[in-house]
Parts: structure tokens; sequence; C-alpha cells
């Protein structure tokens, strides 16, 4: 194994829930910049949401997610629990209107506030 990227179950106040959070993404340091990451994310993003998914949230650098689709979950009304810059959380609909009066604070389970 080379690499992967996880899904795990969030909290969405305000949602009938069933979300879920891009988090973490790893690519051994010998396999970076062949393209690994962006296919794992690419095909966990894509299975998603033929599972009928209907978000993923993601915490991380606003220029990698923005070329998946990912944008300002603030623009939104959605809130990360954590104290982070807003620009850094994000969100990506896997259905149409999904986002549509959805506002509130997300949160990841519990093992990631141990972290």
């Amino acid at each position: 194994m080379v690499g992967h990227a996880a899904f795990s179950p969030v909290e969405v106040e305000g949602s009938d829930g069933n979300w879920q959070g891009l988090a973490p993404v790893a690519v051994h340091p010998d396999w970076q910049g062949r393209g690994i990451g962006i296919a794992l994310i690419e095909e966990g993003i894509s299975t998603l949401g033929e599972l009928g998914y209907p978000a993923v949230v993601v915490l991380g650098d606003p220029e990698y997610y923005r070329r998946f689709g990912f944008e300002t979950a603030a623009d939104y009304g959605l809130l990360c629990h954590w104290p982070v810059p807003p620009e850094a959380f994000m969100v990506l609909p896997l259905q149409e209107g999904v986002l549509e009066g959805v506002k509130g604070e997300v949160s990841y389970s519990e093992p990631f506030s141990k972290l």
C-alpha cells in the first residue's frame, strides 16, 4: 500500500445526516507527486456519490481541495466545531440542493477530537 484516503461520518447541525468527512489522506513520501492522492480522493468522492451520500466536508488546504469541487463551507453557513480559518473548512455537495437550508456546526467523530 502506498496511500489511502479515509472518509468517516460527521454530524451536521440542521441536516438529516449521513454526511462524510474526508480525512486523513496520505501517500508514502516515495510515491508522492504521481497523482496517487488525487486518484484516491476522486475515487472516494465518486463512490460516495454512487452510494447516495449527500455531501462531504474537508479541513485542509483550500488550493488543493478546490480542484475536486470543494467550496468554503462558511459560504453556506456551515462551521467547523474546531477554531480553524474559515477558508480551510470546505464542503462538496454530492446531491443537488443538499446545502439548501442547512446551517450550523459540523462535528467530526470523537476520535478526531483526541488528536
